[in-house]
């Protein structure tokens, strides 16, 4: 199991396993936020945090809900919404440990033009 948190601990977030890679997209809300996107199956993942602790963020498609800490506001997940891929949430894995992050592969997404991936 592997254990992340937003800086102050406010929100933490378990996931089963480590992942082989995460995701590194340029679309315009990704790029501002620098997270490195692991995915996992929504049930798979447990956010421990108080409600009043989340802010969330959704925009364009309406297809994914991004949330932070509302105390020292780092991006921590995103959650499909009705409209969206409902067995796929992504968990910014910049919050796990250096050690953890270390091992995992970066890909680069191209959100922002082609919606494919760079470094294949």
């Amino acid at each position: 199991m592997i254990e992340l948190s937003c800086h102050c601990a406010k929100i933490k977030i378990t996931v089963p396993d480590t992942t082989d890679t995460v995701t590194s997209c340029n679309c315009s809300i990704c790029s501002r936020y620098a997270s490195l996107w692991a995915y996992f199956n929504p049930k798979d993942i447990n956010v421990i945090a108080n409600k009043e602790d989340l802010g969330a963020y959704c925009y364009g498609d309406k297809t994914i809900i991004f949330y932070h800490c509302k105390n020292c506001a780092c991006i921590t997940h995103y959650m499909p919404t009705d409209r969206g891929n409902k067995h796929r949430m992504a968990v910014n894995f910049r919050l796990t440990t250096p050690e953890t992050l270390n091992t995992v592969k970066v890909r680069y997404f191209d959100g922002a033009d082609s919606w494919q991936f760079i470094n294949e």
